[in-house]
């Protein structure tokens, strides 16, 4: 099962934000015991800030950069340290740049037009949990197969299910207000002023990574 053909070949903002949601969706999202009370619900997301910070990570590939290096520096596990050498040694922080704005609570982006195509397609859905009030996001397993045969299909979609993927790792098990700590803890971010863009730190991130590989 797929979106429509038309749908799928019109390169617009709105489908880049659905197609990188979709992603985040299904590669960082909670795995949803069955039976759920949400009829084929298979992942989660279990709140707006949640998924804020996961979709910061996906657009601003030096921010993740930053944040792989800090897990390298907390945990010695080699693994962040070659998927940061990975993103940094390619041209992917200019390239896949996506730039968000600073709001009160860190970057932060409407992101109803790019959940609708979802919705509506019958690939998501959204509820507020009764005693919290938070959004949830959950992807049905029709949104599943859709994802799986984009990333088939298509190039540019296997870019984002990749970067979802390596978030996903990244977020596993971290709620929304962890990762917002985690990325205030780098300086160009906390100190954004309020509704401006977040700043690339590509050349900051490209030195860290430099110094820490010249004193391995």
């Amino acid at each position: 099962m797929r979106m429509s053909s038309a749908y799928i070949d019109e390169p617009t903002r709105q489908f880049r934000d659905a197609m990188r949601l979709l992603f985040i969706l299904a590669n960082c999202g909670e795995e949803v015991a069955s039976p759920s009370s949400i009829d084929a619900a298979v992942r989660m997301i279990s709140s707006q800030k949640q998924l804020q910070k996961m979709d910061f990570w996906v657009r601003n590939p030096d921010h993740l950069a930053h944040a792989l290096l800090d897990a390298y520096s907390e945990v010695a596990d080699a693994k962040w340290l070659r998927y940061a050498r990975a993103i940094l040694g390619s041209e992917e922080p200019e390239v896949r740049r996506d730039a968000m704005t600073k709001y009160l609570f860190g970057a932060f982006e409407p992101i109803d037009t790019g959940m609708a195509p979802l919705i509506s397609y019958g690939l998501a859905r959204t509820i507020r949990h009764p005693q919290t009030k938070r959004q949830r996001f959950f992807l049905l397993q029709r949104g599943q197969e859709v994802a799986q045969q984009m990333e088939a299909d298509l190039p540019e979609a296997r870019w984002y299910s990749e970067r979802a993927r390596l978030v996903g790792e990244l977020c596993r098990g971290r709620s929304g207000e962890e990762l917002a700590r985690m990325q205030y803890q780098q300086s160009a971010y906390a100190n954004a002023p309020n509704g401006e863009t977040i700043a690339s730190i590509a050349f900051q991130v490209r030195s860290r990574l430099a110094a820490l590989e010249g004193h391995r």
